[in-house]
């Protein structure tokens, strides 16, 4: 969300809360594996938006490192669109039939590729091979097809109370998507050196800390999505990344050196859920 220029946190602080993020995913996706908690679409798809996150957080820091603002909005709208597509599905219980559709979409893309004569001999392992598997499950979706739609982002936004956060985040880097008239005027500045300097305000830095939020809040979709019921000091641990992005007081990760202490130590920091009790 958008902050005073006196709030805002310098790269370096906000690269400490980006490398606090990267621990604490790595820390939950091998609890998942410690847990054998990947068996079902929804903690699979749970641990692999988790990996997601991270990884695009990752990225806009180095985008940000050559001066590309405007592929760092492009990703932050990638990060807020997987927000909302997670609290969708576990909203409406759609791990499995959302499980089933992509691969259904995937399936069919790559059938196209293979029957298009202009590709022929050039897509050799660029696809996945037509296994008797996954020509199986195929037919058996072509037959039963999986009744599932990508949820609108206003729509998920409004229901998470973040209608904020979509107007400035996911509608306003939308701008950074679809080419406009001045697309690259930055770029070629930055390339060349040459008249005229865009005027990029101190404050777009905010897109670092936006971005970091949001991963944060797409870590604890997933935990609260997953099959694990995770231990308080998780969540602690995700609440101090976030504090951190306002005071960059290095207290707030001490939950964080406690979750990474118990982890190197095996004790369990999740475990199942029992079935009955998600029922009532």
């Amino acid at each position: 969300m958008a902050k005073p220029p006196d709030q805002l946190l310098s790269f370096e602080q906000y690269g400490q809360a980006a490398e606090a993020l990267h621990v604490l995913s790595g820390v939950l996706l091998f609890e998942f594996v410690r847990r054998d908690a990947a068996t079902t679409a929804r903690d699979q798809i749970a641990r692999n938006f988790i990996a997601r996150a991270d990884t695009m957080v990752r990225g806009i820091f180095r985008l940000w490192e050559i001066s590309d603002q405007s592929d760092c909005w492009i990703l932050h709208r990638g990060l807020l669109d997987r927000l909302f597509h997670l609290y969708d599905l576990n909203q409406k219980d759609q791990f499995d039939v959302f499980n089933d559709w992509s691969f259904k979409m995937l399936y069919e893309a790559a059938g196209r590729l293979r029957s298009d004569p202009d590709l022929k001999g050039q897509i050799d392992g660029l696809v996945e091979e037509l296994t008797q598997e996954r020509k199986s499950r195929y037919h058996r979706l072509v037959k039963n097809p999986p009744d599932w739609r990508r949820p609108r982002a206003e729509d998920a936004a409004k229901g998470m109370g973040l209608t904020l956060l979509y107007r400035y985040g996911y509608d306003y880097a939308s701008r950074h998507v679809h080419p406009m008239a001045n697309d690259g005027q930055d770029d070629f500045y930055t390339i060349t050196r040459l008249d005229p300097r865009p005027d990029i305000p101190a404050a777009s830095i905010v897109v670092l800390s936006n971005s970091i939020l949001v991963a944060s809040m797409i870590l604890q979709e997933a935990l609260n999505a997953s099959s694990l019921l995770w231990m308080a000091v998780v969540y602690n641990a995700i609440d101090g990344v976030r504090n951190f992005l306002h005071s960059a007081a290095t207290e707030h990760h001490l939950p964080l050196t406690k979750v990474s202490k118990l982890f190197a130590e095996d004790v369990p920091l999740a475990q199942r859920r029992d079935p009955l009790a998600s029922q009532t």
